[in-house]
Order: structure tokens, then C-alpha cells, then sequence
């Protein structure tokens, strides 16, 4: 299951800036940028500082994020 809650609007290259829920993962700071054929999904990493590491996502979870939060952001605009 995929939730973006916090979605905040923003001008520029930047769509948008979420917080995404994928299953138990809950990622603040998600980034929606939009490209000249598209967006993309900026995703933070997480961990503690100095031991981050890039959020278990797998490519179907992040093209399934991708395309729920490009709906939700269309539903705001």
C-alpha cells in the first residue's frame, strides 16, 4: 500500500515535496520534479547520519510511488 500525505506545492523544477508511506516505510522529504517528458521521484535516503543508506524500494515500488504521487499532485492542481 502506498499513502502521500504533506503534499506541499512548490514553483521551479520542483513539483512537489511529500511524505510517502510504502507498506511499513514511511518516508518524509519525497521530492516530485518535473522534467521536460515528465517527473521524477526524488527519495531520501535513510539511517543515521553517517550511515545512510538509499531506501528499500524496488523498481515496481518506486515506479508504483512514482505514479501515485504524480496522480495525487494532479488532483491538487
Amino acid at each position: 500500500m502506498i499513502k502521500i500525505t504533506n503534499m506541499n506545492p512548490s514553483g521551479g523544477r520542483i513539483a512537489a515535496t511529500f511524505t510517502a508511506t510504502v507498506g511499513d516505510l514511511v518516508l518524509p522529504g519525497c521530492a516530485l520534479i518535473r522534467r521536460g517528458d515528465g517527473y521524477v521521484l526524488s527519495v531520501p535516503r535513510i539511517g543515521t547520519p553517517g550511515d545512510t543508506r538509499p531506501a528499500p524500494l524496488t523498481a515496481l515500488k518506486e515506479a508504483e510511488l512514482l505514479r501515485v504521487a504524480v496522480a495525487h499532485y494532479g488532483e491538487m492542481t
